[in-house]
């Protein structure tokens, strides 16, 4: 009777941990196609910050999920169906440096913030992974030039959602948000 109950524990986890990921799914597709910052270039979307927190809370496929789900549907309903795919690699690969980091520090990790030294580091990675697979789809879609042109928009996109990482992480980190997320996973 008692591994049933514990079943039973871990399926209601897993619909909770599966719950948030949807609703980083729809945060990442709304911040991307709908939440548009005027910048000197054009503008830039909110989305990258959802996907840098939806990598510091959720498991690591959960992560992955959410991004690639939401990155893709973004470029869907912002009419750039042409990116819907690309995006959706990019975007799961930037959950790969904080997946891989939870990894590696499973036991030293600060569990209960989301800005922590280690997630602030994972942003240089995650850049890097936004600047190679953007140019790299850029070059497949376009030619090399255009990939070219588009490096230094792409770095001003990740640093603005890196600064919104960061402030929306601090905001979720004083509501303890990952110590009652974390809670209610046991």
């Amino acid at each position: 009777m008692n591994n049933n109950i514990q079943t039973r524990s871990r399926g209601a986890v897993n619909v909770r941990i599966l719950t948030l990921a949807a609703v980083f799914a729809a945060l990442i597709t709304v911040t991307t196609a709908f939440v548009k910052i005027p910048a000197p270039l054009g503008y830039v979307h909110a989305g990258d910050s959802v996907v840098y927190l939806a990598a510091s809370v959720l498991p690591g496929p959960f992560g992955f999920a959410a991004a690639a789900i939401g990155g893709g549907l973004a470029d869907l309903l912002a009419g750039y169906p042409q990116w819907a795919v690309a995006t959706a690699i990019i975007k799961a690969l930037n959950v790969l440096p904080f997946f891989l980091i939870k990894f590696a520090l499973k036991k030293s990790l600060r569990r209960d913030k989301i800005i922590n030294i280690p997630n602030l580091l994972m942003l240089i990675p995650t850049t890097i992974v936004t600047l190679a697979g953007y140019f790299v789809a850029n070059a497949i879609l376009y030619d090399a030039a255009a990939a070219a042109a588009e490096l230094l928009p792409n770095l001003f996109q990740a640093g603005v959602g890196a600064v919104l990482f960061i402030v929306l992480g601090a905001g979720l980190d004083a509501v303890k948000f990952k110590s009652v997320f974390d809670k209610e996973r046991k």
